[in-house]
Order: structure tokens, then C-alpha cells, then sequence
């Protein structure tokens, strides 16, 4: 199970780490690296452009590879995974180094086309049949820091060079690559094998006509979707508020203190919040719970009147999300077979990049209307996924299926 986290956190750390990166080496003047001769706005819109080539192309694979490591195995797919993290890794850290665009965005695109690391290792814990919502919950506490390290590498080693971020990335996924070929073996299961003539080019398209017309997930599916519009509207506008708010004002240094407490309620959540609750409570109950007392500290931040307020409020923040996230992808797995279980998992993972895309641009038109729109709008669709959540999670679980 180490070399699975391992991956999960490798993953989720090379997904984060380029983007402290973005201002600096396309927006700074001071420090650029690319596109020197070019407009502002030009540079902007490629720095956005290398985000969405990343979102768009993991939004489309994830359910893909779930569903393809349902067939051929865990273990061959995470291989392909990690070996598309290590390449996309060092590809872009040659590219900073060369000044290369063209190959940033190939590492890009290769590291967003493997994105599907951490459902696929999902996968395999579950796989393994012993308490689900836990080993969920604890992956989630490697993803959880695996976002919040991202940021701190780059800066941190941003002061070497723009490139060392990405040239340790790939260092770390060549250690957990390391131990996953060594490491990791799973069970075999007999008769299975890749039908690779149900496999095509449009495979990611059917795979959201396929969730869409499950009646037992696509409920739940589509509450998720509106918790990660919610959480993105949020977690990425919400320091521009902060710092521009009427009475409160945060610095820079403040707000960043804000994100990290924030990243501490994840890893807190995860680690011992959640696995207790759900020892004792249902997961659509403590989905619920969550999404709710979220949305209730959503607007509890547009109330704020010092800065310790504010840090109280994103201990509760990243805490209560990181109840709703795992039990809502528990709920999301028990309602599939064994031999569906890539495929539902990568759908969550689709499901999250489509929200956070969607988020980007709604609440990037807000934010020009006013600064507190985007919270604003966080606290109303988290809320609604809450409801949603009421009536979506009541179905019946593959356990209380009829044999």
C-alpha cells in the first residue's frame, strides 16, 4: 500500500507544483521565460491555456484508464501512469531550462492524458476488501498534501531555478515507480483481459453516457459536480476577497497562512475526522453534514472581521469538505461492481476537473462583477449539492442488491 500513496501523493503534487510557477515564468516581467516579445493579455491567455490543456485532457482520460484497469489490471495501468507523470515532469523541467514552449506544453498534455494515477490506486485499495471508507479517506489525506506541497516546493526551490520544482517531481516519481514495479503486486483474477475492440478514441465520451444513464450514480455524480464548482468557485477567489474585503483586508502573507491552516483542516479531516465518523455514522449522512456546515463557513467568511476569524474559518473549511469528499466517492463505489471500480472512480476524478474548469470561468466573470460573487456563489451551489445529496444518496448500495 506505500508505493500506492506514494504515487497518489507524487501525483498530486506534480499536478500542483507548476502553477505558483505560471506568474513568474509567462507574467512577470522581471522574470520571464517565455514569450518575452509578446502582449500581456497573449501571455495570460497561454498561461490559462496550459492549465486547460492539463484539465481537459485528464477530464476525458480519467474514466478511460479506470475503465481500462478494470479490464487489463491495476497494476499495468498505474505503471502507465506513473511513467506519464515522470515523462510530462521532466519534459517540462527541460522546457524551462531550454525555453522551449512548445515542450511544456507536451508535458503537459502527456501529464494530463496519464492523470489518473490517484483513481486508479483508488481502485486498488478497494480491491483489497478491507474497511473502504478508510483506505479512501486516508488516499484522499495523500492527495490532501500532495496539493498543499505543491506550492510550497515550487517556492521554495523556485529560488535555484524555475526548473527545480519539476526536476525533483521527477525524482519522487521515479522513486514511487521504483517501488510499485517492486512492490506492488495484485491479486489475479481469472478470464480477465483487455477487449480492446470496445476501446476507442471515443471511449471518453462513452463513458459519460454510460454514468449519465446509471441511475444508481448519476445523481450523485451530478452533486459532486455542483461540490467541485462550489469548492473551486471558493478555494481560488476567495483570497481575493479576503485581501479586498471591507474591513479586513488581509496581506498577502496573511492569506497565505489562511490557504496553509486550510490544508491542515484537509490532512486533519482525513486523517482522523472522517475515518472516526465513519465508524459510526452512514456516508450519505456525514455527505450531507459536510457539504452543509461547508456552505455554512462559506458565508460565515463573508462576515469575517479579523484575521484570526479568518483562520478559524479555514481550519472548519478544509476540514468539512474533506467530510463530504470521501464519503461521497465511498457512496459513488458502493453503488458499482468490483469490475467497475476504475471506471467509477476515474469518472470522479473527470467529474472534479470538469467542476474546477467550469468554476474557473464562472466565477472568473463574477469576480470582475465584484469580489465577494465568487464566495457568494460557492456557498449557494454548495449548498444545493447538500440537498442534492439528501435525495441522490438514498439508493440502494451493490451491497443491498438482490444476489
Amino acid at each position: 500500500m506505500i508505493a500506492l500513496y506514494l504515487l497518489i501523493l507524487v501525483d498530486s503534487i506534480s499536478a500542483t507544483v507548476i502553477i505558483p510557477l505560471l506568474g513568474p515564468l509567462l507574467i512577470d516581467p522581471a522574470t520571464l521565460v517565455f514569450l518575452p516579445d509578446a502582449s500581456l493579455p497573449l501571455r495570460n491567455f497561454v498561461s490559462g491555456l496550459l492549465v486547460a490543456t492539463y484539465v481537459l485532457l485528464m477530464l476525458y482520460m480519467a474514466p478511460v484508464l479506470g475503465r481500462l484497469s478494470d479490464q487489463w489490471g491495476r497494476r499495468p495501468v498505474l505503471l502507465l501512469c506513473g511513467a506519464g507523470v515522470l515523462l510530462g515532469n521532466l519534459l517540462a523541467g527541460l522546457a524551462i531550462d531550454l525555453h522551449l514552449l512548445p515542450l511544456l506544453f507536451l508535458g503537459r498534455f502527456i501529464g494530463g492524458a496519464t492523470a489518473a494515477a490517484q483513481p486508479t490506486a483508488q481502485a486498488a485499495l478497494v480491491d483489497t476488501g478491507s474497511n473502504k471508507a478508510r483506505l479512501l479517506s486516508y488516499s484522499m489525506l495523500f492527495s490532501s498534501l500532495g496539493f498543499v506541497l505543491g506550492p510550497v516546493v515550487a517556492s521554495g526551490l523556485s529560488t535555484l531555478s524555475f526548473s527545480a520544482p519539476l526536476h525533483l517531481c521527477t525524482a519522487l516519481t521515479l522513486v514511487a515507480l521504483v517501488l510499485l514495479w517492486t512492490g506492488y503486486r495484485e491479486e489475479e483474477k481469472p478470464g480477465r483481459k483487455v477487449d480492446w475492440s470496445t476501446i476507442s478514441i471515443f471511449e471518453g465520451v462513452r463513458c459519460f453516457r454510460e454514468a449519465a444513464g446509471d441511475k444508481a450514480v448519476r445523481g450523485i455524480l451530478g452533486g459532486f459536480l455542483l461540490m467541485q464548482v462550489a469548492w473551486g468557485s471558493f478555494f481560488v477567489f476567495v483570497s481575493v476577497y479576503l485581501m479586498a474585503a471591507p474591513g479586513l483586508r488581509l496581506s498577502l502573507h496573511q492569506v497565505g497562512a489562511f490557504m496553509s491552516i486550510m490544508g491542515i483542516g484537509f490532512c486533519i479531516s482525513n486523517a482522523l475526522v472522517q475515518p472516526a465518523l465513519s465508524e459510526r455514522f452512514g456516508m450519505r449522512s456525514l455527505a450531507v453534514a459536510g457539504l452543509a456546515l461547508n456552505a455554512t463557513t462559506m458565508v460565515a467568511c463573508l462576515l469575517l472581521g479579523s484575521a484570526y476569524q479568518a483562520y478559524a474559518a479555514a481550519l472548519i473549511a478544509g476540514i468539512t469538505v474533506n467530510i463530504a469528499y470521501p464519503s461521497i466517492v465511498t457512496m459513488l463505489s458502493d453503488r458499482v461492481a468490483p469490475e467497475r471500480q476504475g471506471w467509477i472512480l476515474g469518472m470522479v476524478g473527470s467529474a472534479a476537473a470538469m467542476g474546477w474548469g467550469i468554476s474557473s470561468v464562472v466565477s472568473g466573470a463574477l469576480g470582475g462583477l465584484g469580489q465577494a460573487l465568487p464566495v457568494v456563489l460557492a456557498a449557494a451551489l454548495m449548498a444545493t449539492a447538500a440537498l442534492a445529496m439528501t435525495v441522490a444518496g438514498s439508493g440502494r448500495t451493490m451491497a443491498d442488491a438482490p444476489d
